[in-house]
């Protein structure tokens, strides 16, 4: 009974040493494992992000064609701009005519309204007034005596009688002159059944009636605006400026102008030196021409005048920028025909369409059109700019 509990102790005894050299075998290798792990994880990460670095995305000329992508020189250059300001289309001061009696009258009778093209010496209205009926029977009692001394003679009536009939005659002629008739309309006075008082408001240009404001009728006084006629081949467009605009504007300076989606070249005409007092505004005249009668007086028009930077800059259009995964604005630089990569840039100002910059080398190939397509196509491949 005693043998067996011995013969197990003497071979534990001589298995201890082995089995305790294969646990600490086993223990070094699982040790050094881990750490062979750790080394080639580390290993390959460095290889990834080595090649991440300088990674963009590759297209090929027919991705680029039908995205429309295009390139350019990036260059320092004096750019446009320009600068907007609210306007009004307003009538032409010397292509109007405002029509009005030049003595106490009633109207009888009106011929035109709003809208109605008229040409030169076209009646406009028909007007009575007993003041005008008295020059014109002091005419025609002129008129006679003028004919009948001049029938006589000079020598036959005298000097002083001749003359005096020439002079009340004159006198008479042109007193009716300044009531508004015309010569055609004095010289019909002396026809049989002339209705004696009346005369006619005629157009003094040819043009286009803008305001009418009278009725059959009304009495107006002298003075009184009845027709306002305007000759709308060039018309005025007054551009508001703010007082504080630090914007320098020149005689005969060109400036766009766009009405109802349709573009016109205007030019100035009057520089606003005088702030309204109301609108803190300046005033800037521009002349526009109306060949094809596209424009009319109270249309709203919006106003671009344009404006050089004062330096050469580095400026690209929106269409070239693009927001990285951060936020930060950036550029596609093209290092290889077809490969492009992201630059981050920083905008310094606005100035219209144009974006100044800064960040980048002078003479590098940029997107200057597409680069959302770029963008995109970066996006695919989760490439981030920072190799964060």
């Amino acid at each position: 009974m005693l043998i067996k509990p011995l013969y197990a102790a003497v071979i534990l005894a001589l298995s201890s040493p082995v089995m305790a050299q294969d646990q600490h075998e086993h223990a070094a290798k699982a040790e050094h494992k881990p750490q062979q792990q750790t080394e080639k994880h580390a290993e390959a990460g460095h290889e990834e992000g080595s090649h991440e670095e300088g990674e963009g995305v590759e297209l090929s000329s027919q991705q680029q064609a039908m995205a429309e992508i295009s390139t350019s020189k990036l260059q320092r250059k004096i750019i446009d701009y320009p600068v907007y300001a609210p306007g009004e289309v307003v009538a032409n001061d010397f292509n109007s005519y405002v029509l009005s009696p030049r003595i106490d009258s009633t109207v009888l009778k009106r011929f035109v309204s709003i809208g109605d093209h008229v040409e030169q010496e076209q009646p406009l209205a028909t007007l009575f007034s007993a003041t005008m009926a008295e020059a014109q029977s002091g005419y025609l009692v002129s008129l006679n005596e003028w004919q009948r001394v001049q029938s006589l003679g000079e020598q036959t009536v005298g000097e002083k009688r001749f003359v005096e009939a020439k002079n009340a005659f004159a006198s008479a002629q042109a007193k009716l002159k300044a009531f508004g008739m015309s010569m055609a309309a004095i010289e019909r006075l002396n026809k049989p059944n002339y209705p004696i008082g009346e005369y006619q408001l005629t157009a003094a240009i040819n043009g286009i009636v803008v305001s009418d404001d009278f009725k059959q009728g009304q009495q107006v006084n002298a003075g009184h605006e009845l027709v306002e006629i305007l000759q709308e081949d060039l018309l005025w467009v007054n551009a508001r400026l703010p007082g504080s605009a630090d914007l320098e504007v020149n005689y005969g300076d060109a400036v766009t102008v766009e009405v109802n989606g349709q573009r016109f070249a205007a030019k100035v005409i009057q520089e606003g030196h005088t702030i309204d007092h109301k609108t803190r505004t300046r005033t800037i005249r521009l002349a526009v021409p109306n060949e094809h009668d596209q424009l009319h007086p109270g249309l709203f028009a919006d106003v671009y005048f344009s404006v050089a930077s004062d330096s050469p800059v580095f400026a690209v259009q929106d269409s070239a920028l693009m927001r990285a995964p951060d936020g930060d604005w950036q550029i596609f630089i093209e290092h290889e025909l077809g490969k492009f990569e992201p630059l981050e840039v920083t905008i310094v100002a606005e100035n219209g369409p144009w974006k100044v910059i800064t960040g980048v080398d002078e003479g590098v190939t940029y997107v200057d059109n597409g680069a959302f397509f770029v963008a995109s196509q970066l996006a695919k491949g989760g490439f981030d700019p920072h190799n964060h």
